[in-house]
Order: C-alpha cells, then sequence, then structure tokens
C-alpha cells in the first residue's frame, strides 16, 4: 500500500523532482508537497483506489501528515468498512 500511495504522490503532486525519491516519511505539507489542490487529489484517488470515504472530520493534519500515516488512515477505514460489513 505504501508502494501505492507513494507512487501517486512522486508522479501526480511532486512537482520539485529534487525532493524525489520520496520517503514514507517525508513530511507533506513542511515540504512544500501538500497543498489543498495536490489534498484533495489525493482524497479521491484514495476513494478511488482504496473504496473508501473521507469523511470531512478527518480531514486533519494528522492524517495526511506523511505516506506512512496516510496508509495507516486507509488502513483503518478498511477495517472499519469491514466490521460494518459483518455487522
Amino acid at each position: 500500500m505504501e508502494n501505492v500511495v507513494n507512487d501517486y504522490i512522486s508522479r501526480e503532486i511532486v512537482q520539485d523532482t529534487a525532493l524525489l525519491p520520496l520517503s514514507n516519511d517525508t513530511p507533506l505539507l513542511e515540504s512544500g508537497i501538500r497543498d489543498l489542490l495536490s489534498l484533495l487529489r489525493l482524497v479521491a484517488f484514495m476513494e478511488e483506489r482504496f473504496g473508501i470515504t473521507v469523511r470531512d472530520a478527518d480531514m486533519l493534519h494528522e492524517n495526511f501528515h506523511s505516506v506512512r500515516t496516510i496508509c495507516a488512515y486507509i488502513q483503518a477505514r478498511e477495517s472499519e468498512r469491514q466490521e460494518a460489513a459483518y455487522e
């Protein structure tokens, strides 16, 4: 999952190739990679690719700080979706 998210961010969002290769722990906002438009594009990608819904309340810096935190968020949403399917 980290490879998929990292690859998407590297190809579609990173504009400064000097930032590549992107570490999974690179702080996306502080390094200038993430802005509002790129965040919206990333959310659309996550919803389509991983079949999750990103709630407005989850649009927090800590969920989108790095590739690693994005993947942790995706995994949490996938777990919630699977638990709801079993109820």
